[in-house]
Formats: structure tokens, C-alpha cells, sequence
């Protein structure tokens, strides 16, 4: 199993009274996309022309997120999946871009991997598979601004563009897990504002069961200048196998080894290079990176020139 922890996230509407409906202008004529906006989700394609300036960010996505966490719950597939917009877009099909997308991302929270997933089709598809295993629970929305995340907040970067971001929190059988939503207007079948996401973000920050060993967890004892023995000790694995196989000992591989054994899991890196590092030297000549190290920073670095 290798797997990485995270380093620092069919017709089921939302129904609102009809007192606390917002009103919306649907009027407009919509013209043929610009290619450049195939993946964003403009009022064109929601068949919204514009919105009011007093929207409330808090309440729209607390409701959208009531009925999201229940039916996460009792793993309503149809439930979740008609909560998000209802497109067949797909990036690599020129014919759906007058669709509105919809996206699902996770980094190793239900997938144990890097996954996007895109259109309603798969996103259906995976939350089927996966949803069950997982055992999703505790979902708690963020309501106030802090290290952790932020309270929902409108998002308006152009006139035909605008979305609702809120973040929240959550567990998994095995690890503590953050998300962030989008939310973008769409109208009901009587023409009435609802609110929809657009894009979904699962990720996994930390393993239950393997707290990083930092502060009062570190290891106390001295090696009294054995470690190399003790390194010898770890790499010939007598008395235990490996948890964690990594395949490939590159920057990424390595760092992934690093943040493992902060968690005090046992890793082996297999590498088809006569040295680690082959991987770089046999293509560069020097060890640097050709960007500005504060865009290129790695975990566990001990500096870029």
C-alpha cells in the first residue's frame, strides 16, 4: 500500500420558501461559448443571466451541506450526486462544452490516490464503488476563518462568473480528512434559484492510529552516536516486514519515505537506479532547480540555489 499524507482538503434540490427566494433575471439571449471557458461554469451555461449582490454565503452553503452530510450518511448515491450539477461534459469532447462541468477531486481521502473524476456519469460511478468503504463521518462545515480553513464566501472573479466556496471537515475508517465545494446558481424546473456544486474536494490529512513524532511524541532517548547502527538495524528488516512499499526513489519518492517514517511507519524504497538519485544525475549536470526556490520548495528540503 503506498499511500501520502497531506502537508500542511435525481433530482433532489435544495427547497427553499418561496419567501426566502432570491429573485434572479433569466431573459438574457446566451451565444456559443468562447473556447476558453469550457471548464467554467458562466451564467451561459447555468442559464442564469445575473445575480443580486446581498447574497448570503453562510446559509446557502450550511443548507447545501445539511443535505449533503445526510445523504453521505445513508449512502445515497443518487442523492450526492443530483446535489452537483447535472452535466455529460467532458474536456475531451468539443460537443459537450456548452455543458456546465462538474468535478470531484480526492487526494488519497476515498480513492487512496490522485483522482479527478468528471461528469456526472463517473462521479457516480466512483461514489458507487468507494462511498460504502470509506465510512464517511463526523462532516462539519467551517463557520469562522482559521488555520484550518474559512467561512463560506462569494466568489464573483467576472461578471458571468460566481460561486459560493466554503470548506469543511471530516473522518474516514482510517484517517482525518478535509474538502472544499463550490457552489454555483442554477434554476429549478419552476425557474427558481438553487444553488449546486460545481466541484468537490476531498483530501486526506492524517492517518488515525499514526500521529506525526513531533514535540512530546519525538523520541526522547539518545543514540549515543549509534544511529548508523540503528539506520542498519531498520534497513535489513529482520524481525518485521515493511508497512509501505515505494516504488521509485526520486524527490517524490523520497519525501513520501520521509513523511511515512514521521508518522513512524516502516517504508522500503526500491529503486532500478545503481544509486538514489540516478534518476537526477544520469539527466542533469548539477543539482538545482531552474525556478525561484520559493516556487519550487520540497518537503523535507534541505534548500534549492
Amino acid at each position: 500500500m503506498l499511500f501520502c499524507l497531506s502537508l500542511h482538503l435525481s433530482d433532489v434540490y435544495i427547497i427553499t420558501p418561496v419567501s426566502q427566494i432570491e429573485p434572479v433575471s433569466h431573459t438574457m439571449s446566451f451565444s456559443s461559448p468562447h473556447p476558453s471557458e469550457a471548464s467554467l461554469p458562466t451564467f451561459n451555461k447555468l442559464g442564469v443571466s445575473s445575480l443580486l449582490d446581498n447574497i448570503n454565503a453562510l446559509k446557502i452553503a450550511s443548507d447545501w451541506f445539511a443535505l449533503f452530510s445526510k445523504k453521505i450518511d445513508s449512502r445515497d448515491i443518487d442523492g450526492i450526486a443530483n446535489l452537483m450539477i447535472q452535466s455529460s461534459f467532458d474536456s475531451a469532447l468539443p460537443e459537450t462544452h456548452d455543458q456546465p462541468s462538474v468535478y470531484w477531486r480526492d487526494v488519497l481521502a476515498l480513492t487512496w490516490d490522485f483522482r479527478s473524476f468528471e461528469g456526472t456519469t463517473r462521479i457516480h460511478k466512483f461514489l458507487s464503488d468507494l462511498l460504502p468503504a470509506t465510512k464517511i463521518s463526523s462532516l462539519r462545515l467551517k463557520t469562522t476563518n482559521d488555520g484550518e480553513g474559512m467561512a463560506p464566501s462569494i466568489v464573483r472573479p467576472y461578471p458571468d462568473l460566481a460561486w459560493i466556496m466554503a470548506f469543511f471537515t471530516f473522518e474516514t475508517d482510517v484517517g482525518l480528512a478535509s474538502g472544499i465545494f463550490r457552489l454555483v446558481p442554477t434554476l429549478d424546473e419552476q425557474q427558481h434559484l438553487q444553488w449546486r456544486a460545481h466541484y468537490v474536494f476531498t483530501n486526506l490529512e492524517d492517518l488515525k492510529g499514526f500521529p506525526e513524532k513531533i514535540g512530546h511524541l519525538r523520541n526522547q532517548q539518545s543514540d549515543h552516536g549509534k544511529w548508523e547502527h540503528l539506520r542498519e538495524e531498520e534497513r535489513r528488516f529482520e524481525n518485521s516486514n515493511p508497512t509501505v512499499l515505494i516504488v521509485g526513489g526520486g524527490h517524490s519518492g523520497l519525501e513520501v519515505a520521509a513523511r511515512l517514517k514521521l508518522c513512524d511507519i516502516s517504508t522500503l524504497v526500491i529503486e532500478k537506479n545503481e544509486r538514489i538519485g540516478d534518476n537526477w544525475r544520469n539527466r542533469y549536470d548539477a543539482l538545482c532547480l531552474h525556478d525561484p526556490v520559493c516556487e519550487c520548495e520540497h518537503c523535507f528540503d534541505c534548500g534549492n540555489q
